[in-house]
């Protein structure tokens, strides 16, 4: 006996299951069937309905099947999903289930059509109301950090100090620069900006007072050196604020932590040679590689054998086919006059045991490159 198809849920078992029309399930001939199941099914989709979906279908129908372009799809799209769903739905997903013919007839698809044409004229008109608008101005980063230094830090400087020496106060003047940095909460760019307009500020007295521009000896002429001598200490203090907040800002500052990729993003490019045939190697899978604080690996064409090591806890890192993280002062590279009587020593001993069988060898130890090549057997790793 045939099993019969599970439902998935009540809602399943009332209105049965989705409406899909074919040799498997032709649809019915007579015109009161017909009607009847296509009522029934149209419900269906009406009963399940899932809004958002529901839209991206009608658009899918425009496009494909109504051919509009992308602009008409932007105009469409203009509208509130409801209207162009509205009347429509139902229809396209029972034309998607496969049905045809009544009450499916041309006249309705052809109404149907000049709903959905003129939705994409209504919003077209959307689209030109919205072209006529001026479009907002986007003032550049740059340019809004000058108008918020000018209208907070340097408007306080030209209230609390500026202010003062214009009134031929020179006395008992303090502005609490790096107090009110943090309070506007000038970072960055902006601490720039203020010492740039400090620093013209300053440059102009200082030529003042030490008499190397004529221009500004006579702008200044009206303030005796001593005063002169008092503006310059008060911008010296500013620099002072800002060099020091700048120091504690790189105290405080937390460094990005360095996001290490997964062990097989790493070597998805590693060249290296899989087997060798003559020497009897196989390389070990290089996904064992990063993290690991020692690794062998032979050159099959040069007959050398290559030891990487490092103390560090995050052991290698593989970046295309080098290895990184190794300490040249305790890694090294020397030629096998035997590999044959070597080798096999390092697949099998101890790393202290491989230290010594590899000490006593007499050729010359030399520091390798951490290249990884096609004729690299990757021996084994620690």
């Amino acid at each position: 006996m045939a099993k019969q198809k599970r439902l998935k849920n009540a809602d399943e078992a009332f209105m049965g299951i989705k409406p899909s029309y074919g040799p498997h399930n032709p649809i019915p001939e007579g015109e009161k069937e017909r009607l009847s199941e296509y009522r029934r099914a149209s419900h269906w989709f009406y009963y399940f309905e899932n809004k958002k979906k529901a839209g991206e279908t009608v658009l899918s129908y425009c496009k494909t099947v109504l051919k509009f372009n992308k602009d008409q799809l932007k105009n469409i799209k203009k509208l509130p999903d409801w209207k162009y769903r509205a009347s429509n739905y139902q229809a396209i997903e029972m034309i998607n289930a496969g049905w045809e013919g009544s009450p499916l007839d041309e006249q309705r698809l052809k109404e149907m059509s000049d709903r959905l044409f003129a939705h994409e004229k209504a919003g077209s008109l959307i689209v030109k109301e919205e072209d006529k608008k001026p479009k907002p101005v986007v003032i550049p980063i740059q340019e809004r950090t000058r108008i918020k230094v000018m209208s907070t830090i340097y408007g306080d400087f030209d209230e609390m100090v500026v202010d003062q020496w214009m009134d031929g106060n020179f006395d008992n003047i303090k502005f609490p620069t790096y107090t009110l940095l943090n309070t506007h909460k000038i970072k960055g760019a902006g601490i720039n900006m203020f010492r740039e307009k400090i620093q013209f500020e300053y440059d102009l007295v200082s030529d003042a007072y030490n008499k190397t521009c004529e221009q500004a000896v006579e702008a200044y002429s009206h303030i005796k050196k001593g005063n002169l001598r008092k503006m310059l200490n008060v911008m010296d203090k500013i620099f002072d604020d800002i060099n020091r907040l700048k120091a504690n800002n790189k105290v405080t500052k937390i460094p990005r932590a360095k996001k290490i990729k997964a062990s097989d993003r790493q070597v998805e490019k590693l060249n290296y040679k899989i087997d060798d045939s003559d020497a009897k190697l196989v390389s070990i899978n290089p996904i064992m590689i990063p993290g690991k604080n020692k690794l062998f690996v032979y050159n099959t064409k040069q007959r050398t054998i290559a030891v990487y090591s490092n103390d560090s806890a995050a052991g290698f890192e593989v970046k295309g086919s080098t290895v990184h993280n190794w300490d040249e002062n305790i890694s090294m590279t020397t030629t096998l006059r035997k590999p044959d009587d070597i080798l096999p020593q390092i697949l099998t001993k101890t790393e202290k045991q491989i230290e010594k069988v590899l000490s006593s060898l007499t050729t010359k130890v030399k520091k390798p490159t951490g290249r990884i090549n096609k004729d690299c057997i990757l021996l084994r790793v620690l």
